[in-house]
């Protein structure tokens, strides 16, 4: 459960460079923002490096035409190899009326199932299109079917000799010969309703990022694979009234204190078989999120992770003698958190990261469980492990060390010396690392330079420039500016903050505030980096008259396990208390009317608004909530036990943590919004919390979204949803009038019930 900026707002647009506001010309409405592609960049998309790390192939787009290149590192030369819109124009009408399945399937936690599959030696690559995997040579041009069944071929993997495909249909493994075209069932589920081999759960994939569950041995001979008993989990009923008759979907998804699924792993020859499962001593609920084979093949290595995710262990299953043993233990009072798997350097050693000291770092282990080799250390935390760079004995990395609110690209020797930042400017940068380390594609960003896209050496040597991140269309345009700050709490905690100003923002003048929350564990706002759509729509707002702020809290990430683990066991507490003393700041501040401020949030964000709206009633002119979650006993259980344990352990925590019995306290005006198919933050918890409201006779303002989920991808949704909330907030904010002419609504507006 993640920013709800990565859904309802989610894509990387691009603004000129120059910072300010342009003199003259008009900001951008919401239709361009959202609907029209005159504001989209022209940025490279499905990245992927030939196998020998000399040649990138990735898409690029113009208007309705994508396109397949290649970056050449040797001559240092781009070049389009093939128009992928004609082909898969041709590839569609050969499966007429076949629907894309894996987006609207309600027990799929994201489109990683669909994910492109890289051929390891040429440039071939599969994926999914109609329900069927299809093939494309990137040399030839040429694109072919592979399979042709109702069941759609999910998370498609290449052999490691490229043979063969392996995948998962109808919850059994499955491999394919590329040669003969032939596919083979691997696994026999038996028709069981519930079991499901190499596919994770719902909640397994969203709250442990628990994606592919098989992996191929290093020779191909076998499958290992995770395999998820859901039979006892709660069937939550999904129901899209647009279909005529309306339509039933049943989602399996575990409560707080419910059952969970169920998990062993298991070996399978490639040619199907037995399976061998790992015989373990009972241990009660527990997931195992990563897992995998070492290098020469002869053990799986997999996490471990217990129920209350207090503990997490790292094992080897040692297959010729069937012994188990740990390597890794990590420990927290509040909870571990389950990272990347280990990073092998070689068939005996291997790179972990650990936030065991509350700060996450790198450290060199090896299977003989000798005392690691500390690589990195201090107050800050390793965001991303990239991988090697072989040639120099060096691993490459992301991390916080120059600033929380940036992200650069580091390398450090295996020995533990020589950290070296590769990156220069303040931003945001990121790294695709080639095999073997040579060379690495950066995407960089921060508040006032847009997305480019840029080849580098391993050393961090600039070697072509792929995407300046540049926008005609945008030039010239009128602009507010935003700019990254702090302040410091009471007890003396320093808080990041953002703040949008209009584009002809006066000091002497008194502006009303849209306070944007998210607020939630293992999310970040207050980035320096170009927030695209969510950037724009902020800026639309403060044309409109209206400051945006928002501040990261205590339990947002980026700053160490103590920052964050102030949520253990209540939600809405510390995150609303640093809120308010963010109010207080921003009353502090010359041009604000500190009695002119709304909340507006999704997501976490939205039980964030409800809860800021019910905790200090007096405190908001109003708040826009989408997607809340209102009562923590509906939320998945990987989530919520993680931060608030068992509600029968804890059941006042879930009480103090609840917007419900808190519905009598609204006395400002509140719009709500919720797709009806949601199948993350159900529709039902703003249904039980409408009934509140109607109990406690509270007014309040609804809109809901048939066949939306979490996110609101369709255009006219999203344009809707953000119109909306425009022109509310602005009636809200600045009352009768103009936009701007900074007139105060009435105190007491004439739509909310009297006191």
């Amino acid at each position: 459960m993640r920013s709800l900026a990565t859904l309802i707002l989610a894509a990387t647009l691009a603004w000129p460079a120059a910072g300010g506001a342009a003199p003259g010309g008009t900001a951008p409405t919401l239709e361009e923002i959202f609907t029209g592609e005159s504001l989209l960049p022209r940025t490279p998309e499905e990245p992927a490096w030939s196998a020998d790390g000399q040649r990138l192939y990735y898409q690029l787009s113009s208007g309705e035409r994508t396109a397949w290149w290649r970056h050449d590192l040797a001559t240092g030369k781009a070049q389009e190899l093939l128009d992928w819109s004609r082909l898969e124009s041709e590839l569609r009408a050969q499966r007429p009326g076949r629907e894309e399945p894996v987006g609207g399937d309600v027990n799929a936690a994201s489109g990683a199932r669909a994910a492109l599959a890289w051929h390891p030696r040429e440039a071939l690559l599969a994926g999914l299109l109609a329900g069927d995997l299809y093939l494309l040579d990137l040399v030839s041009g040429r694109a072919r079917f592979l399979t042709q069944d109702p069941a759609p071929e999910l998370f498609a993997t290449f052999s490691p000799d490229g043979a063969r495909l392996a995948f998962v249909r109808d919850g059994d493994l499955h491999v394919l010969d590329l040669a003969s075209g032939q596919a083979r069932r691997v696994t026999d589920r038996g028709g069981v309703d519930g079991l499901q081999n190499g596919l994770p759960d719902w909640a397994s994939e969203e709250e442990l990022g628990a994606g592919r569950c098989f992996w191929w041995s290093p020779d191909g001979k076998r499958l290992a694979y995770v395999q998820y008993d859901v039979s006892g989990l709660e069937r939550h009923p999904i129901v899209d009234d647009l279909a005529r008759p309306a339509r039933l979907e049943l989602q399996r998804y575990p409560r707080p204190g419910d059952p969970v699924a169920r998990v062993r792993l298991g070996l399978v020859e490639a040619e199907g078989g037995p399976t061998r499962w790992l015989e373990a001593a009972p241990e009660g609920d527990f997931s195992v999120p990563r897992a995998g084979f070492t290098p020469d093949g002869a053990g799986l290595w997999f996490v471990w992770l217990p129920r209350d995710q207090r503990r997490l262990e790292l094992r080897l299953w040692e297959l010729a003698s069937g012994r188990v043993r740990t390597l890794v233990r990590e420990e927290s009072p509040a909870w571990v958190e389950a990272g990347p798997g280990p990073l092998f350097v070689d068939a005996r050693r291997f790179v972990w990261s650990s936030d065991r000291d509350g700060w996450r770092h790198l450290y060199l282990h090896d299977l003989d469980g000798r005392e690691p080799l500390r690589l990195t250390r201090g107050e800050w935390q390793v965001e991303e492990l990239y991988g090697l760079d072989a040639a120099g004995g060096r691993v490459l990395f992301q991390a916080t060390e120059r600033d929380p609110r940036q992200r650069h690209v580091y390398s450090v020797g295996l020995d533990g010396r020589g950290l070296r930042r590769l990156t220069a400017e303040d931003g945001h940068h990121a790294a695709l690392l080639a095999p073997a380390g040579g060379a690495w594609l950066e995407t960089f960003s921060s508040v006032d330079v847009p997305t480019r896209t840029v080849v580098r050496a391993a050393d961090g040597r600039r070697l072509a420039v792929l995407a300046d991140g540049s926008i005609p269309a945008l030039a010239g345009r009128r602009r507010a500016s935003l700019e990254l700050g702090s302040f410091t709490t009471a007890d003396g905690t320093r808080l990041f903050t953002g703040l949008v100003k209009p584009p002809d923002f006066d000091p002497g003048r008194r502006y009303p505030v849209v306070l944007y929350v998210y607020g939630g564990p293992h999310a970040q706002n207050v980035l320096d980096e170009w927030d695209g759509r969510r950037r724009l729509f902020f800026e639309h707002l403060a044309a409109r008259g209206m400051l945006v702020f928002w501040l990261d809290n205590r339990g947002s990430w980026g700053r160490g396990r103590a920052f964050e683990s102030v949520l253990k066991g209540r939600l809405g507490g510390a995150e609303v208390r640093d809120q308010l003393e963010g109010l207080s700041y921003l009353r502090s501040l010359p041009y604000v009317d500190g009695e002119r401020v709304a909340a507006y949030g999704g997501s976490y964000g939205g039980f964030m608004t409800l809860m800021l709206l019910l905790e200090a009633p007096d405190q908001l002119a109003g708040g826009v909530a989408y997607a809340p979650v209102t009562d923590w006993r509906l939320y998945d259980a990987p989530y919520t036990e993680r931060y608030l344990g068992l509600p029968a352990d804890n059941p006042e925590g879930y009480a103090a943590s609840s917007p419900l019995p808190r519905a009598a306290s609204l006395r400002r005006p509140l719009l709500l919004f919720h797709g009806t198919l949601d199948n993350n933050v159900h529709v039902q918890n703003t249904l039980r919390f409408v009934d509140a409201l109607q109990a406690a006779g509270r007014d309040y303002d609804l809109v809901l979204y048939p066949r939306v989920r979490h996110g609101l991808r369709v255009s006219h949704r999203r344009l809707d949803f953000h119109r909306r909330t425009a022109d509310w907030l602005e009636r809200l904010l600045l009352g009768p009038g103009p936009a701007g002419n900074g007139e105060r609504p009435p105190a007491s507006p004439a739509r909310m019930p009297s006191e």
